[in-house]
C-alpha cells in the first residue's frame, strides 16, 4: 500500500512539473513580431494650397519676388554712445571781465548765435575806445586827402597859366601822397580794432542786437557790455560761472554739445578687421528702445589694436535728430561687411518649417501656392539667402505664409484619415 502511494505521488509530481514547464514556456517565449504598418508615401501628401479671394484678404497675405542682391555678412559687436567730438565746444570768454548775467540753464537747447551770457568786459571797453579813435583819425585823414587833392589841382592849373612855379606843384603832390598814406594807415588800424571788437563781443558786430547790447554808433568807453554766443545749435552741458564773478580768457564758462549726431565707439575683433571699410552701413540697438534700430555708418577705423583685447576701435556716426540716444548708453552694433558676391534672397517672413525642413510657399496663381523645400544661407537686414530651391523672378508668400502652412498641415491630416 505504501509503495503504491509513493508511485502515485511521483506520477503527480512529474505531471505537475510538465504542466508548469509548458506554462512557463508559453509565458517566457518572445511575442511574434507584428507586421510593419504600411508607410504613407510622401508624394501622395498635399503640397499645394488654394485660397478664396476672401480668405486671402482675411489672412493679410502678402508676396515678394525672389531677388538677386549683393550679399553682406553682419558683424555684431558692442559699443558705447558718446559725443560727436567735432561738435563739442568748451567756451571761454574772449575778454577779461565780470559776469553780469547767465541766460541759459544746464540741459537747455540753444540755437546758433543765441546769447548765453553778458559780460562787463574790460578789454572790450579798451577795444571800443581804440576803434572809435581809429575811425575818427580815418575820417580826418580822408578829409585832408580831399583838401590836398584839390590844392594840387589848383596848383597844376596855375602852372599852366604861368602864375605858379613848378616847385609848388611838386610840394603839393608830396602833401597829397602823405595824406593818402595816412588814410591807408588809419584804415588798417580801424579794421584791426573792428576785428578785436568782433572777437571780444560778436554780438556787438552783428546785424541783430539785443536792446541791452550797445551798438558801436554812439558807444562810449564806459559801456563795455559784451555777449557770449552759442557757436552752433546744441545743448548746454555745463555752466562754469555765476553772475558777479570776475573771469578771464582761461576760464571755461560753458560746455555745449550738438547731439543731432552721436558717435558710437565699437570694439572690432582683429579677425573681422579686414572685412570692414570706412563708410560701411551700421545700425545700433539700445536697451531703452526694444525692437528699434538706429542706422548710421562707420566713419573711422583705428590704425592700431588695443594690446589687451586685440580689438580695433571703430567710430560710427549715428543721426540723432530727436535726441533719443543718450551719451554713455550701451549699444549692440551691427556692421555690414560685403562678401563680394551676389545671391538669391527672400524676406525672412517667407520662411516656414515643415517636417524639420525649411520651406517657402511659391505662388502658382493669384491665390494658389505650393510648398517648396529650400536650403537657406546667410541672413542680412531682414532678408535670407536661398542657396538652393528657388529661381530669380519667382514670387513667394511673406506675411501670412504661416497660415498657408497651417492649411497645408490640416489638409494632410485629412488625407491621412
Amino acid at each position: 500500500m505504501t509503495r503504491r502511494r509513493t508511485l502515485l505521488l511521483l506520477a503527480g509530481v512529474g505531471s505537475a512539473a510538465a504542466t508548469g514547464g509548458f506554462l512557463a514556456g508559453r509565458w517566457l517565449a518572445p511575442p511574434a513580431p507584428e507586421a510593419p504598418a504600411a508607410a504613407v508615401p510622401q508624394e501622395v501628401l498635399p503640397t499645394e494650397v488654394e485660397l478664396s479671394p476672401e480668405a486671402a484678404r482675411n489672412f493679410g497675405l502678402q508676396t515678394a519676388p525672389v531677388e538677386r542682391r549683393p550679399l553682406v555678412r553682419t558683424i555684431r559687436v558692442t559699443g558705447m554712445v558718446g559725443f560727436n567730438e567735432l561738435r563739442l565746444a568748451h567756451i571761454n570768454p574772449l575778454a577779461r571781465g565780470r559776469v553780469q548775467s547767465i541766460e541759459v540753464a544746464i540741459g537747455q537747447r540753444v540755437r546758433r548765435g543765441q546769447r548765453l551770457a553778458v559780460l562787463d568786459a574790460l578789454d572790450l571797453a579798451e577795444a571800443r575806445h581804440q576803434f572809435a579813435s581809429a575811425q575818427a583819425a580815418l575820417r580826418q585823414a580822408e578829409a585832408e586827402t580831399t583838401t590836398a587833392r584839390a590844392a594840387l589841382q589848383r596848383a597844376q592849373n596855375l602852372v599852366r597859366s604861368g602864375a605858379m612855379a613848378q616847385s609848388e606843384v611838386e610840394r603839393r603832390q608830396a602833401e597829397l601822397a602823405r595824406a593818402e598814406a595816412a588814410v591807408q594807415t588809419h584804415r588798417v588800424e580801424s579794421e584791426h580794432w573792428r576785428e578785436m571788437l568782433s572777437r571780444y563781443s560778436p554780438a556787438a558786430m552783428g546785424g541783430q542786437q539785443e536792446p541791452e547790447t550797445v551798438s558801436l554808433a554812439g558807444a562810449t568807453p564806459e559801456d563795455a557790455r559784451g555777449a557770449i554766443l552759442a557757436p552752433f545749435d546744441g545743448a548746454v552741458l555745463a555752466i562754469g560761472a555765476t553772475p558777479g564773478e570776475l573771469v578771464d580768457t582761461g576760464r571755461e564758462i560753458f560746455a555745449l554739445a550738438d547731439l543731432s549726431t552721436v558717435w558710437v565707439q565699437a570694439d572690432l575683433p582683429e579677425r573681422d578687421l579686414g572685412a570692414v571699410r570706412p563708410g560701411a552701413a551700421v545700425s545700433i540697438a539700445v536697451e531703452a528702445y526694444p525692437g528699434q534700430r538706429f542706422p548710421g555708418h562707420a566713419a573711422y577705423i583705428a590704425d592700431q589694436l588695443d594690446p589687451r583685447t586685440g580689438t580695433a576701435r571703430v567710430r560710427c556716426e549715428i543721426p540723432n535728430a530727436d535726441g533719443a540716444l543718450k551719451v554713455n548708453m550701451f549699444a549692440v552694433v551691427e556692421i555690414e561687411a560685403p562678401l563680394g558676391r551676389e545671391g538669391l534672397v527672400v524676406p525672412d517672413a517667407a520662411l516656414q518649417r515643415m517636417d524639420d525642413q525649411p520651406v517657402v510657399f511659391v505662388q502658382l496663381a493669384e491665390n494658389r501656392f505650393a510648398r517648396r523645400d529650400i536650403r537657406p544661407g546667410l541672413r542680412q537686414g531682414g532678408l535670407t539667402e536661398v542657396a538652393d530651391g528657388l529661381e530669380p523672378g519667382e514670387v513667394v508668400a511673406t506675411q501670412g505664409s504661416f497660415r498657408l502652412k497651417a492649411l497645408l498641415l490640416h489638409s494632410r491630416f485629412g488625407a491621412e484619415d
